[in-house]
């Protein structure tokens, strides 16, 4: 801990604001998006996929299965927000022209912004970049099944994968076979990109490598901690729940650098009265800790629960191991050490761990009662 407090920058949180800054995050403009993409040309195209049997194309929020449409696990009709409308706008846009990529160098591409890239439209045939040019060029697909092949041709050690998540389960289960059939465990996917972390520490603490939260955890819960994670942008149907969490008297402590508008007060078009204008307080506390030291934030809160005398220590003794380890590295590192290296107060510490709540998700490891990604 003092090796990596010698390390760190005094980088400050990010609390700037501009005249662009909104007083809340959704609220009308969420009308205005819809209104404005479902009453156009594409509106009926859009529309049935808003209505198909899968997830959300956004965020994969999960739409009941079978049961179709605006109906979510625990039967309830949802809302589609204005992510998974702006995702299948980009699906059902026209293909670009081979024409496109014949005037557009790479040097050029590269200069697009994400939501310009996103705009152009879909691939509907197969590119290749040759050594030395500076643009794409059309193939054939036979050319393709060529050059896989050849490749699939090499020692197995040569051999990788890496599949998406936006293609289908039976798509990556054919791939990963294949891979197997030929000798190699050159197996990876967006999982191993975006959630290796999690997975390696969901396994080594609760013997599962995906999420042990349900919705219906959600509901039940009395707190919710969101670390690193911007939901209002990235996962707005969440917010409904937050809310929800809220107007019963629950919590929500946000843990972010950046000081995301939308996770202080959201505007939802679910409560139009109470919420889509005037806007619901999200965060009931928000701490900004330097980008990258999780770690010594959540000792300082833990270190701060047994100062506090809120330690459970016949839970952990029933339900876990190797706690005291974590309880005495707590005890040792020294306020100093923790409130430098996280750039996060004292007093904002100690009101995260006061909350009884933030006790049952934090040290309680493995009750399933928070929220993981």
């Amino acid at each position: 801990m003092d090796a990596n407090s010698q390390n760190v920058q005094p980088i400050p949180p990010f609390n700037e604001t501009n005249e662009e800054t909104p007083e809340i995050g959704g609220g009308l403009p969420v009308i205005e998006f819809w209104a404005k993409h479902t009453l156009s040309p594409e509106g009926p195209k859009l529309w049935k996929t808003l209505l198909h049997k899968s997830a959300c194309l956004s965020c994969s929020w999960g739409t009941g299965g079978q049961k179709g449409g605006f109906t979510n696990e625990e039967g309830e009709k949802l809302q589609r927000c204005m992510k998974s409308v702006e995702a299948i706008s980009a699906e059902i846009k026209p293909a670009i022209s081979t024409q496109f990529f014949e005037q557009q160098s790479i040097a050029q591409l590269q200069q697009l912004t994400s939501m310009e890239a996103d705009r152009l439209g879909r691939l509907s045939f197969p590119m290749i970049l040759r050594a030395g040019k500076s643009h794409y060029d059309r193939i054939s697909w036979q050319e393709v099944y060529q050059i896989a092949e050849a490749a699939f041709r090499k020692t197995p050690e040569r051999v990788a994968s890496y599949s998406s998540g936006r293609s289908s389960n039976e798509a990556a289960f054919l791939l990963q076979l294949m891979m197997r059939a030929i000798g190699s465990n050159n197996l990876a996917d967006c999982s191993d990109l975006c959630h290796a972390p999690s997975t390696t520490g969901l396994s080594e603490m609760f013997a599962t490598r995906t999420s042990v939260v349900s919705l219906e955890n959600l509901k039940q819960a009395d707190c919710v901690v969101l670390a690193g994670s911007n939901s209002s942008y990235n996962h707005p149907r969440l917010m409904n729940e937050l809310i929800k969490i809220r107007d019963k008297g629950g919590k929500i402590i946000v843990i972010n650098p950046v000081m995301e508008i939308g996770l202080v007060k959201f505007g939802s078009p679910a409560f139009p009265v109470k919420s889509l204008i005037p806007g619901s307080d999200i965060s009931s506390l928000y701490l900004q800790p330097i980008p990258g030291s999780d770690t010594a934030l959540f000792v300082g809160i833990q270190k701060s629960v047994i100062e506090q005398g809120l330690l459970d220590e016949k839970y952990l003794q029933a339900y876990t191991e190797g706690w005291e380890a974590a309880v005495q590295h707590a005890r040792e590192t020294s306020w100093e050490t923790i409130t430098e290296t996280c750039g996060v107060s004292r007093a904002e510490i100690e009101a995260a761990a006061k909350n009884r709540h933030f006790k049952a998700g934090c040290i309680r490891l493995g009750d399933g009662n928070y929220p993981t990604r």
